[in-house]
């Protein structure tokens, strides 16, 4: 049975390890990242819910699965960098800005070891991704579907139908 609370523990482990009296750079890149995957987890989960069904008795599970899992990290971040190019609601487009944002900082934090991050970083970082699946989660049902659709289908006639409907 899947972890129905994965994202929130990624969340916690972020506060955790921004919380420390004095942490480590170390403690505070992983709080950055782990920030991150609290959102990466919230939108698999979103799409696996909102294309396959929410409840675990009434959807086939292998299903939900594959599309938990058929989320990218590149295509999510190319996804949510261009949401602004659709209508969707404030909420959807909030989380998809902070998607593409942190997923950058978590890049950063994962992989140059010349940058700093300050504690105050990791605190904001977790803050601003709490509110984020805060947001996804009070979206309708319809813009969850509607933004699970466009971040997880990105094949070229996907992109064609795109072109045209925004050229409209």
């Amino acid at each position: 049975m899947p972890d129905a609370k994965l994202a929130d523990g990624h969340l916690a482990v972020a506060k955790r390890l921004a919380s420390t009296k004095r942490p480590s750079q170390a403690e505070i890149r992983r709080s950055i990242s782990s920030s991150y995957y609290a959102l990466f987890h919230a939108l698999a989960r979103t799409c696996a819910n909102s294309l396959v069904g929410r409840t675990p008795s009434q959807r086939p599970n292998k299903a939900w699965v594959e599309v938990y899992r058929g989320l990218t990290h590149g295509i999510c971040r190319k996804a949510c960098e261009d949401a602004h190019k659709v209508a969707f609601p404030d909420c959807i487009q909030k989380f998809a800005d902070e998607f593409h944002q942190l997923q950058e900082l978590r890049h950063k934090a994962d992989y140059d070891p010349d940058i700093k991050f300050s504690k105050a970083d990791a605190q904001t970082m977790h803050v601003n991704a709490q509110m984020s699946m805060e947001s996804l989660r009070s979206a309708s049902n319809n813009d969850k579907k509607a933004f699970s659709a466009w971040v997880l289908i990105s094949s070229q006639g996907a992109k064609n139908a795109r072109k045209t409907n925004n050229a409209n």
